[in-house]
This record gives C-alpha cells, structure tokens and sequence, in this order.
C-alpha cells in the first residue's frame, strides 16, 4: 500500500470550496432532450452542490459551431471548469487552446481528437475519460446474437458519424460479428443519437428487409425510437443499446429491450465535474491518469432490479466529496472501475499523424509500469461499489 501510496499525484492543502468566491464550471452537451443528458445533469447537480460550485449546463444542440462559441461566452463570462462530450472531435483541440488562453480546464467526455494527447495541449486539457466501449460494444454483441440463437439478420443503428464513441462501438461489434459467422449485417445506418431519426431509420430498414432478427442501437436513446417503429409494425424482435437510461430499464424489466450496457451519466458527469474541481485546485494528474476508462455494466433482466435500486430513490448512492483528490486526499474513492488507458491501443485504428509521438513524459510513465501502476491504485481505493 505504500507503494501505491506514494503513486498519488500532486494534491494541494487548499480547496476552492474553502475560498470565498465559487468556482464556476459548465458542462456543455450535444442536447439536453436526451434521457442519457438528463441524467448526467442529475449527477453534476448533485455533485457541484456537495462540493460548493456554481454550476450550469448548455447545450450546443450537435453544431460544432455552437459548441465554439458556447464555450468562448462561458470562459468570458468567468467560467474556470468545462465538461461534456463532442461530436465534432476536432473541437477539442480549440476548446482546450481556448481553456488554456482563459486559465481554465476542460474534461472531455467521451470524445477527442485522435493522437492529441492532454499534455500536447497543457493545463487548458485537464484530462479525458471514457468508457472501455469496443469490449462494450464486443459483449453487447454477444448477447443480441446469442439471443438471436446464433443465426440471422441484423441491422446495426449507429450514431453521430466520426463522434469517438460511435467508432469504439461499432469496432465492437465488428470484434463480435467475427465469431458469429451465421449472424449476417444487413446494413448499418446513422440515427444521430436520437429517437426521431433512428425511428425512420427502423421503418426504412423495416421496407427494405423482409426479415430482420435483431437489432443494435448504438445508444438507447436510439433504441427508444427503434421500438416505437416495431411495436407499430406489430413486431418483436430483440434491441440492444448503450448508456442505461431509465426509461430502457424499465423495457428491460418488462421485456420489451434485450439489453442495455450502463454508463451511469450521473456518474460520468459528476465525476467529471469533480475532476475539474479538483485540477482548478492544483491537483496534478500523473501523465497516465490524463486519459482513464470507466466501467459499464451489462444490464439484462437478470439484473436490471438491482440496477434499478441502486439508482432509485431521491438522491444518488455516491458521495462526491469521496472522488475528490483535493477533498478527500488520503481516503478517495473513485466509486467505479477506474483505470488508465492505452494510448497506444485506444489509438490504433487511427492514422497517426507523420511525425507524431506521444509526449516523453507519458512514454517514459508507461515504460516504468504505469499503467499497471494506476490500475491497482484506484482499484484499491474503490470501495462504494455499483452493483454487478
């Protein structure tokens, strides 16, 4: 334990909660009509209530544009802490120069720029993270295909094209498909997210194919609009999607959705504004917890019950206070799987720019067993567990 002790980065002795003037943090998203949104706004409340902030969330309603120009009046307006996802990954790069310019920090969310690291971009990226979506997305599969007994068609309803995690999910299933080679892909769409577009993608597929088995959503939020055109083609046929939204689990329950993989948004996005509370105070993450996976949890009816509870209920089962660095220094607890990524990997399938490396100081972190390191660091400190 002293060992893992001794591998905990820079932790300051003052919080910001303990100043006079709050900090100012603002998560801005694709589009808060979204359940997943909803949700994740639920955590940041919560968690930026317990920790003393002033929080707010925008949406940039899926135009990169927007997104821009959000952030640039947020910073001015005196806002020190960023978070949310982005659709458009090649925004990042200016949100964070942005951030760096007004002495602010941005945690990204599921998206960013390929062979970008946080160190290339300074304090104005305070750090990255993500869930481990291609094995996701790879035991997702799995299950949709297993419950389509091995056999048949499938269509696969994706998400925003070019946006991070609509790539890791459908390198996933990908992964999976290879090992079913009776199962057939017969065509693979966008649904942008959102119910109303996935639905007309489902009542096209519906016209074009005779014959569907399964379906994939590549978020739930699309599997609601996937199940509205099947129940009014008086069909049934197993959907899976991702993010765990409440309204999913309970088609879960009653068993009209396969199966959902659940990030817990109000999880992500308290953690992400406690991660951006905790970088405002000096708190240094070491170069590889720049850039860290969260867990997921496959939600079936075995086990949608227990999920249910776990979330049911007034307030959140987290204690915010615990994830902080700052505030919580020697006993924090991260209340997840939490563990470095490898760059190296989660970059792969990109085209690496010529010329590019890694910053030296994430390499030479690596080389001394750092992400092994860090893995067993926050897994020891993990102790208010979500159930399974």
């Amino acid at each position: 334990m002293a060992a893992l002790a001794a591998a905990v980065g820079t932790v300051p002795q003052l919080a910001a909660a303990q100043t006079k003037n709050k900090l100012k943090i603002t998560s801005v998203v694709t589009r808060l009509e979204n359940d997943y949104f909803t949700n994740w706004n639920k955590g940041a409340t919560e968690a930026a209530a317990a920790i003393g902030v002033d929080y707010k969330i925008l949406a940039y309603d899926g135009q990169a544009a927007k997104h821009i120009e959000i952030v640039e009046a947020q910073l001015q307006a005196g806002t020190k802490g960023l978070f949310g996802d982005s659709n458009d990954t090649a925004n990042v790069k200016q949100i964070t120069s942005l951030a760096g310019k007004y002495n602010a920090t941005y945690i990204a969310v599921w998206d960013t720029l390929p062979w970008m690291h946080p160190i290339d971009q300074g304090n104005g990226y305070g750090s990255f993270f993500a869930a481990d979506d291609v094995q996701n997305a790879y035991n997702l599969a799995k299950t949709l295909f297993e419950a389509m007994g091995s056999k048949g068609n499938f269509v696969h309803i994706t998400g925003f094209p070019g946006a991070s995690p609509d790539i890791s999910r459908t390198l996933g299933v990908d992964r999976a498909l290879k090992e079913f080679p009776n199962i057939k892909l017969l065509a693979r769409q966008p649904g942008n997210w959102n119910p109303v577009d996935s639905r007309r993608v489902m009542e096209d597929m519906l016209t074009r194919y005779p014959k569907i088995d399964g379906v994939y959503a590549q978020n739930d939020s699309e599997g609601l609009g996937i199940v509205q055109a099947l129940k009014e083609a008086g069909l049934k046929i197993p959907v899976v999607g991702h993010d765990g939204n409440a309204e999913n689990l309970e088609l879960i329950e009653q068993g009209q959705y396969l199966a959902s993989i659940s990030y817990i948004p109000q999880y992500q996005a308290g953690f992400a504004l406690v991660r951006a509370f905790d970088v405002l105070n000096g708190w240094k993450p070491s170069p590889t917890e720049l850039m860290m996976a969260t867990g997921g949890t496959l939600v079936t009816k075995a086990n949608v019950a227990k999920i249910k509870a776990f979330l049911g209920g007034g307030k959140l089962p987290f204690d915010w206070r615990k994830m902080s660095r700052v505030l919580s220094p020697d006993d924090w607890d991260p209340q997840n799987f939490v563990w470095p990524l490898d760059v190296e990997q989660m970059w792969a399938p990109y085209p690496r720019p010529a010329g590019y490396e890694l910053p030296k100081a994430y390499r030479d972190a690596v080389a001394a067993g750092d992400l092994q390191r860090y893995k067993d660091l926050y897994f020891s400190h993990y102790k208010k567990r979500i159930p399974t």
